[in-house]
């Protein structure tokens, strides 16, 4: 898989655990900063039925491109800002990984705000941040934690 330069993978050890805890079969998916999308391709190899992958950058949805021909398999890349994404988004997702810059408080907040526009009744969202960062998760039903160095998974549901 190829990951490039210019953005921060989701570790494979991160992944690997993700996947652990969260079934993705037969769901939809939806990677929301999906970079070089190595985490979609992880949810496609595990069966989700779906898989979306929405970034801002050209550069990142070619290498994306390029990881799904590697493994023969196919998703809807969409190159928008997520913010601008989730604003106009008419489908609703069982899964929704969100990776955003790590140290970018206002854009996690202003995605965190428009989450639940994507998110089903028994969706989950799995929020990757750094531990350094404490957010307003108000809106959300914190269903786990957990830490893996200076990552924090943080597993999210809409508050009914």
């Amino acid at each position: 898989m190829k990951t490039g330069d210019f953005f921060r993978p989701t570790m494979s050890s991160v992944r690997n655990a993700l996947f652990n805890m969260v079934d993705v079969e037969g769901k939809s998916f939806l990677e929301l900063f999906c970079g070089s999308c190595v985490v979609s391709c992880e949810a496609l190899s595990r069966g989700a039925s779906r898989v979306v992958c929405v970034d801002k950058s050209k550069r990142a949805l070619k290498i994306c491109k390029e990881n799904l021909e590697t493994i023969g398999r196919s998703a809807k890349l969409i190159c928008k800002d997520t913010v601008d994404y989730l604003k106009t988004a008419k489908e609703k997702f069982d899964v929704i990984f969100l990776d955003p810059p790590y140290e970018d408080v206002d854009i996690i907040g202003k995605t965190l705000e428009l989450l639940p526009k994507v998110m089903k009744k028994d969706s989950l969202a799995i929020l990757e941040k750094s531990k350094r960062i404490s957010l307003n998760l108000s809106g959300f039903e914190i269903v786990k934690r957990k830490d893996y160095g200076e990552t924090e998974l943080v597993f999210l549901k809409v508050k009914e």
